[in-house]
């Protein structure tokens, strides 16, 4: 399941991956070819052995297993790498050791074998080469002169590579086209959280958690829309208020208000057309918006809704708890191209005769003077 929800967000991201990859390959092969310097190495290897000449052959046993301590070899090793040793090279080749600073020696001493490997890595492949059997030659003079016991000579020259080591513009690219693709999945899935988190913003925005019905805010955008839409149409609000459950609402369990809401949304959408918007109003209020009907047809309607409305809902599965909402209803359709804060107030005063008088669905009329 897990597996089928990554597909699904990669295939909804297919076009991030495929840019991440791009982006990341383009820039790779303008890094190798345009931006950064060539890098070649030139590599020498020297041998390490007794020295027969200066020592007798009773020694040689000792001086062979001294040998195997590594401790000469390895020390042999730090002369080779000495910046001084470098520089003092470079002088002999009447140069200036400062135009040689990113010429960088690498030393290795291999394992199991008396042999140190040395390198030196450059922009110029001639000058890696020429300087690495420079200094080779003077640390082997240097030595020479310390130690007597032991020699160090050439086993490989250095010669002049042929391609640099970096970049490798087709190995880079791979790399890069591999690093695309784990950033493009990453941004797929980012995006598709991201997405989801704003479209659950966006939901607790629009719809009301208690009631699943449209929040204040947006049931109004929607009315206002809808109204622009026919600016001489007909159309009637209508506001219901729970009169029934006033005098303990605010007592009762969020699990009953739930239900009772839910209850109340479901029974207006079920009643109503397709167009209409419900919306919940206040604790206590839902807000009806019917497009395209007029006063004496959302009467009827509405008195059809309350019927139902006034149906006892049972709050527990025994039915030992019933509340009966006693739904009182104020209208107000547009007659003359009211605009929507007008029919709210006329609604309104509407429902609060409802509130007070005996008619329960009352639609707002305008009072003669006197």
């Amino acid at each position: 399941m897990e597996m089928q929800y990554y597909l699904r967000i990669i295939q909804r991201g297919w076009w991030l991956i495929l840019a991440s990859v791009l982006i990341a390959v383009n820039t790779s092969l303008v890094y190798s070819y345009y931006v950064v310097t060539p890098v070649y190495e030139a590599g020498a290897s020297f041998i390490v052995s007794p020295n027969l000449q200066n020592i007798e052959s009773r020694d040689l046993v000792s001086s062979l297993a001294t040998l195997d301590k590594r401790s000469i070899i390895s020390t042999y090793a730090e002369v080779l790498n000495s910046r001084q040793i470098i520089n003092n090279a470079i002088v002999l080749l009447g140069q200036d050791p400062k135009n040689y600073l990113m010429y960088v020696p690498v030393v290795t001493v291999l394992p199991d074998a008396n042999i140190i490997s040395f390198n030196i890595r450059g922009p110029d492949p001639q000058v890696a080469a020429q300087l690495t059997n420079s200094v080779g030659q003077y640390a082997i003079d240097y030595i020479s002169n310390l130690y007597v016991i032991y020699n160090i000579d050439f086993l490989d020259k250095a010669t002049v590579p042929s391609e640099p080591i970096a970049p490798r513009p087709v190995q880079d690219a791979l790399l890069a086209f591999l690093i695309g693709i784990v950033i493009g999945v990453g941004l797929a899935i980012f995006r598709d959280q991201l997405t989801s988190t704003l479209d659950r913003l966006g939901q607790r925005k629009m719809i009301d958690s208690e009631s699943r019905a449209y929040t204040r805010l947006h049931f109004e955008r929607l009315a206002r829309q809808e109204m622009q839409s026919q600016p001489a149409g007909v159309v009637t609000l209508a506001l219901i208020y729970l009169n029934g459950i006033q005098d303990f609402y605010d007592s009762l369990p969020q699990v009953y208000i739930n239900k009772i809401m839910h209850h109340v949304t479901d029974t207006l959408k079920y009643q109503l057309r397709g167009n209409d918007i419900v919306g919940k109003w206040s604790h206590l209020h839902f807000s009806v918006f019917l497009s395209s009907t007029d006063g004496a047809s959302a009467i009827h309607r509405m008195e059809q809704i309350r019927e139902v409305l006034n149906q006892p809902i049972s709050l527990e599965e025994n039915g030992e708890f019933d509340v009966v909402l006693d739904p009182r209803i104020g209208m107000a359709d547009r007659q003359g191209g009211e605009s929507l804060p007008v029919l709210v107030e006329q609604a309104g005063k509407a429902l609060e005769i409802s509130r007070q008088s005996d008619e329960k669905v009352y639609q707002y009329k305008i009072r003669p003077f006197g």
